[in-house]
This record gives C-alpha cells, structure tokens and sequence, in this order.
C-alpha cells in the first residue's frame, strides 16, 4: 500500500518534465543562433561587394577594389576564405561585374570541425565604369 502511494504522488514531476525539454531548448537556441550568424554572413557579403562596386565604378582600379572589399568584410570568423573576382560583363565594355565567394562555417562547432563543415555564400555586384 505505501508503495502505491509513493508512486501516485506527483511532487517533483515538474522538475523531471522540465529535464527532458531541456535539450529541445538548447537545440533551439542553437538553431537560432545560426540562423541569425546566418543572415549577419550574407548581408556583411553583400555590403562588400557593393562597396567594391562603388570603389571599381570611380576607380577602376582591382587591388583598390579588393583592398576595400577587404577592410569591408573584415577578420570576422563568420566569413572566411573569400575570394573577389572582377570582370567585364559579355557584350558591355562599360559595365563590370564583381563576384565574392566566402566560406560560412557553422558558428556552434569548434574551429576544428567547423571548417569541414561550411556553407559557400557568393554575392555579386554589377556596375558601370564611371572613368574613361
């Protein structure tokens, strides 16, 4: 009899539920986490290149271009490994166009693993030379 009461009592149920969505919660976060670091990695690549665009229209110059790219993208761990290629669009000999190619490695695993575990983002920028 005492054992049935002892397990019909429904002190410290709570706390075992509690327990077992905890998981679900971290996993939540995480999800977020990267969706959010996501987003940051796209747009930092899109503001580079359209930084490199304006620089390119005015200048024409390529190693001014990569430099800003560059300062513009920064030494944020969430882009890395980018490459910039700049040419001409086929059939314009005024417009360019400028294509910047990143690594986006998974912000919650560790460095070691994050790199094998990465998503390419690419971000493209066309524009008109604007010096003859």
């Amino acid at each position: 009899m005492k054992v049935r009461k002892l397990l019909k009592e429904e002190r410290g149920s709570l706390s075992i539920e509690f327990l077992g969505i905890l998981p679900l919660y971290f996993l939540l976060f995480l999800l977020l986490w990267q969706v959010v670091a996501s987003g940051y990695a796209v747009i930092s690549l899109k503001a580079a290149a359209s930084d490199g665009a304006q620089v390119y229209a005015v200048s024409g110059d390529s190693l001014e271009t990569e430099e800003v790219i560059n300062e513009s993208i920064g030494s944020s761990s969430i882009l890395q490994n980018h490459q910039v290629f700049i040419q001409n669009v086929p059939g314009s000999a005024e417009l360019f166009e400028i294509k910047i190619s990143a690594k986006h490695p998974l912000v919650f695993l560790p460095d070691s693993i994050a790199n094998l575990a990465s998503i390419n983002i690419d971000s493209k920028a066309t524009g008109k030379v604007l010096v003859p």
